[in-house]
């Protein structure tokens, strides 16, 4: 560049090149709109990289006054709060710009020297409240500047009237909170993750301190920057799946990393856990909590366990912290006590788990004879001295993090039996806690449940059983004094801890009867069977109990009961085995098989809660799909929808019709759409057989066949009913999860399969009329009519195998390789691997054609399926760019691919020879509707161009080479079909050509149309005998012919 600028024609010289920055970073410190910012950052980070790349000094001086202006704008006296909307606006974004610009693989310059200036300046403005904080509980000096600055600012607001003055913040503020916006989206960039990482420690500590600025822009500002370090320096956390946490690192780790931060949260903790102890008298939550507290626990409960030990002497050992979080596990904020539970889990390494957790459990109050312990409102008092619920709440959710963290990782099984072994001994003494007649706390009685449930899944995956046996028979029997609490009683004032203690209970006493892979969190051994075959304490119950303690679950007036209970059943119907188990798991089996359906039919009547409707609609679909899946193994008195009686389906349907017509949740919705797809499976074969019948009743009594053809008639309108659900629900404008919904429930309906077997009674009884849509219901039109809705959701299966979701197209594809014929698929589909989605979209073609390809009415489908595909309206305003116009609900959707499928299958299907001047009529007619249909787009087209040319012809516009291509095919197939029989006036065939040919020429710069509309005009002069050559002589100047060229080129 320094050349260019010596020569006479230099294109950009050094006063140009700083007005161009200066332009940019005026516009990144003035403007608030976000898309003007990104742009004008991507110009400036290009800018400012050339410049860096260049070997002139002068260049680079540049980049270094754009950053001093930058840092003076940053720390600007006189600025007000709208200099901080939007985050900072540009400031961070032309920070970022400077920081991205600097070459790859060279020394960071700037980077460096802008983060120590941010992290001076955002930790400058707490060197005054940082001394008050580090005397052991004196905060009057906090509470007494957020008392000053609250004054202060009534006070501006009262004595001044313009508006500006309420804007205005102690000197200091902004520049704060703009370094802080720009610590942010430093840490956030993943482009600077290697460089940052050196200053995470240092942000990470100036961010924990300005939580006690009095100043709520700083803070919050301050809360965006921690949240954006945890991220970096410890990874993302998902709280759904356990297994996200496996990049994690582990506090050993973390803080060998970061040193700096272990002395740091030492010294934080230390005079967090002083002020609570100071600050227990006072009242106000905020005289008690300090402000670095909350983020240092969150902090440390993002860490993994690690799985060795710290050194003996180690400074940064992570255990060190263990006296301050257990300090803080006790305390009377249930917040701080759940905080610092989960921050423990990382402390506590597998070699000390053991040790800690039974310390942890002996401080729990124990006493050998429990009806002799004197229980009041606060605290337990008996053998040792008084405890407080809360000190015994903090024990025992400590138990829970350790149990359910750290305890359930551990690999080896012997380490876990051992553990539990111990432990189990130590809760025995203790087991009065769980007990709301001994204890009359529920959130005690909820906490010891929970962490006997812990244990109870943990030993589902160890090799003791005697463990297992004695957690399975203590914890039942607590749960089931504590289910016997009722929440609900006279008084309106609901206790929402009991309804938490029956919600827990609930759980534990199913799981006590099966305990599924999905309670136990990894794969479980082959002995686990074995040992839920021996849970003896439910063996003792009398027969039917629980059976009667399942039903009264699911009736229960407690919504939390219910649902825990709809969840477990649905986990019991998809996972246990009906053929196997102990003797609670096969009761219940058995009882399923009799009376599952019939109750969750009734349920469903009478439940008002959405998530338990939805649950009572997954456990009835997944119960009838398994029972569908093994019909030819199902035992004479099991009952499901493929057996129960049609009025009593009806009934089922109707409720389901009418839940539809209310439903608000869109999981509801998603099962439900599931449901009617199994009764329909039921309507479908029911109707199928009706029909067959009816074929055969040709010659026997009218009355005998009315009643059939009632039945029919009842039967269709509820498979129409369906059929227009799926259509609705497939469409691409709805939901991914609606779509999904509406495949599923496609395949369960088992209307596919009724192809075949209805395509052999559908009769040609006339040509199709353009009304024919069946909407009249006629005996003789029963067949055909159940026919076409059969036909609609095949085309509407065809539809979902295009859709953009590539799980939903994977998965029905799958399942519609199984709906073919055992014929079909060892005709066309070799070996078991399955074929690949686009040739099972052909392969459907071929079935269809295959078994309707006799029927009138198939063909009238294609045809409206070729038009509807050609169809395009023009849209309204410049064709050269539209921003806002609406995009496509369906990327993947390849029209063009079924025209021509559909083309290529009406070429081959057989023309009707009992109506042949009606059917010659009927193509005549429909090859007049794509001409006229191709004409008026190319009008609306040309008109809408208004003349202009367009660069490659317009025949090449994006949106004109689809209807053109899709008419001009449907013409030209229809074209054939009308030539293989005789043609009586074949020139007002040729005509249609002639007046076609004056208006497409514009139109054949695009190969692909000029070539088809060559073959259209020579079948004509093959077929009519006229010769076609002053049509096509003017065709070939210029154009390349090609040889052999197939319309149908997307047919492999």
């Amino acid at each position: 560049m320094d050349h260019l600028m010596s020569a006479s024609d230099a294109v950009l010289d050094v006063n140009q090149l700083e007005a161009i920055g200066n332009h940019f970073l005026e516009v990144l410190l003035k403007m608030k709109h976000n898309g003007a910012i990104d742009k004008t950052r991507a110009g400036f980070t290009a800018l400012c990289n050339r410049l860096l790349c260049s070997d002139d000094p002068r260049l680079c001086q540049l980049i270094e006054s754009w950053m001093d202006q930058l840092m003076e704008r940053t720390v600007a006296k006189g600025q007000t709060v709208d200099d901080l909307l939007r985050r900072s606006a540009g400031i961070p974004a032309a920070f970022s710009a400077l920081f991205l610009s600097e070459p790859q693989g060279a020394p960071k310059k700037l980077l460096p020297r802008a983060l120590h200036w941010l992290i001076n300046v955002a930790g400058g403005s707490l060197l005054g409240q940082s001394e008050p904080i580090q005397i052991a509980g004196d905060t009057t000096e906090i509470l007494d500047l957020e008392a000053e600055e609250t004054s202060t600012s009534t006070q501006i607001f009262d004595t001044s009237t313009d508006l500006k003055s309420s804007k205005i913040r102690v000197e200091g503020v902004i520049p704060t909170v703009h370094a802080f916006n720009v610590l942010k989206a430093a840490f956030n960039d993943a482009n600077l993750a290697t460089d940052t990482s050196g200053f995470a420690a240092e942000a990470m500590i100036i961010s924990i301190r300005a939580f006690s600025s009095p100043h709520w822009e700083i803070r919050n500002s301050a809360c965006l920057v921690y949240t954006a370090l945890l991220r970096r320096m410890v990874g993302f956390l998902n709280v759904h799946k356990r297994a996200s946490t496996r990049h994690a690192l582990t506090s050993l780790e973390f803080f060998h990393r970061y040193p700096s931060l272990h002395s740091f949260v030492f010294s934080e903790l230390e005079i967090a856990t002083e002020l609570l102890l100071d600050g227990r008298s006072k009242s106000t939550l905020a005289s008690i909590v300090h402000p670095s507290l909350c983020p240092v626990l969150i902090l440390l409960s993002r860490l993994k366990p690690s799985p060795i030990a710290s050194e003996l002497g180690d400074q940064f050992d992570p255990f060190l912290f263990m006296p301050f979080i257990q300090r803080c596990s006790t305390e009377s904020n249930m917040r701080i006590r759940k905080l610092a539970s989960r921050a423990l889990t990382g402390l506590v390494s597998n070699e000390k788990l053991h040790s800690v957790l039974l310390d942890v459990a002996s401080l729990l109050p124990c006493s050998e004879n429990p009806s002799e312990t004197a229980v009041d409102k606060t605290s337990f008092r008996g053998s040792r001295s008084s405890v407080s619920f809360n000190s015994v709440h903090g024990i025992l959710l400590q138990l829970s993090a350790l149990l359910d963290t750290n305890c359930r990782n551990l690999a080896e099984f012997s380490s876990k039996d051992s553990i539990l072994d111990d432990l189990l001994k130590s809760l025995i003494k203790c087991s009065w806690i769980g007990s709301p007649r001994l204890s009359p706390c529920p959130t005690l009685n909820t906490s010891f449940l929970r962490v006997l449930d812990h244990m109870l899944s943990i030993a589902g995956t160890c090799q003791a059983v005697k463990n297992y046996d004695v957690i399975c028979g203590l914890l039942s029997e607590l749960c089931s004094e504590c289910l016997t609490l009722n929440s609900f009683d006279e008084s309106s004032f609901i206790d929402p801890t009991t309804s938490e203690l029956r919600k827990q209970a609930a759980i534990s006493y199913l799981r006590c009867v099966y305990l599924s892979k999905e309670n136990a969190e990894v794969q479980l051994p082959h002995h686990t069977c074995d040992n839920m075959r021996k849970a003896g304490p439910l063996v003792q119950h009398r027969p039917g109990d629980i059976e009667k303690r399942l039903v009264c679950f699911m009736s229960d007036a407690s919504y939390e009961v219910r649902h825990a209970t709809f969840k477990w059943l649905l986990q019991f119907v998809t996972t246990a085995s009906t053929e196997a188990g102990d003797d609670g798991i096969a009761a219940i089996a058995l009882w399923a098989r009799a009376n599952l359906q019939v109750t969750l039919i009734e349920l469903l009547s009478k439940e008002t809660h959405h998530k338990c409707v939805d649950y009572i609609l997954r456990i009835i679909f997944a119960w009838n799909l398994s029972q569908y899946q093994k019909s030819d193994k199902i035992c004479g008195n099991t009952i499901y929808i493929g057996v129960i009686e049609l009025d009593l389906l009806l009934l089922f349907w109707n409720k389901l019709v009418s839940i539809h017509e209310t439903v608000r949740h869109t999981k509801t919705l998603e099962t439900l759409l599931c449901c009617f797809g199994l009764c329909i499976k039921r309507f479908a074969s029911s109707l199928t057989s009706t029909l067959l019948v009816l074929s055969t009743l040709k010659s026997r009594k009218h009355d005998e066949s009315d009643e059939l053809i009632r039945c029919t008639i009842l039967l269709y309108e509820q498979i129409k009913h369906f059929v227009c659900l799926i259509k609705q629900y497939a469409d691409a404008s709805q939901p991914v999860n609606l779509r999904k919904a509406a495949a599923e429930s496609i395949v369960a309906s088992g209307l596919l399969e009724q192809a075949e077997l209805i395509s052999s009674i559908v009769i040609s009884v006339g040509i199709p009329s353009e009304s024919s849509q069946f909407d009249v219901i006629h005996s003789k039109d029963s067949v055909n009519m159940y026919g076409f809705l059969i036909l609609d959701l095949w085309f509407t299966c065809i539809k979902l195998l295009e859709d953009e979701d590539v799980n939903i197209r994977k998965e029905l594809a799958l399942d519609v390789q199984k709906c073919y014929p055992e014929q079909f698929r060892s005709r066309f589909l070799a070996g078991l691997v399955p074929a690949q989605v686009e040739k099972v979209i052909e392969l459907s073609f071929e079935f269809l054609s295959s078994v309707f390809g006799h029927w009138d009415v198939y063909f009238d489908y294609l045809l409206k399926w070729v038009l509807e595909a050609s169809s395009c309206i023009v849209p309204e305003g410049d064709m050269v760019k539209r921003v806002f116009d609406k995009e496509l609900d369906n990327y993947h959707e390849e029209k063009l691919l079924i025209c021509q499928i559909c083309c290529s299958h009406l070429e081959m299907l057989p023309v009707s020879k009992t109506h042949k001047p009606e059917f010659r009529n009927f193509l005549i007619t429909w090859r007049t509707r794509f001409l006229d249909q191709l004409l008026r787009f190319i009008s609306d087209h040309l008109g809408k161009l208004g003349g202009a040319y367009w660069v490659g012809g317009v025949g090449n516009h994006k949106d004109a080479f689809l209807p053109l291509y899709g008419n001009l095919l449907g013409f030209y197939v229809l074209s054939k079909c009308i030539f293989d029989e005789a043609v009586d006036d074949g020139m007002s065939l040729i005509s249609d050509v002639i007046e076609l040919e004056k208006s497409i020429r514009p139109f054949l710069g695009n190969p692909l149309v000029c070539n088809l509309y060559i073959l259209v005009v020579r079948l004509h002069g093959e077929k009519v005998g006229v010769v076609a050559n002053h049509l096509i002589a003017p065709l070939l100047n210029g154009v390349l012919l090609w040889d052999g060229f197939n319309p149908y080129f997307l047919l492999r």
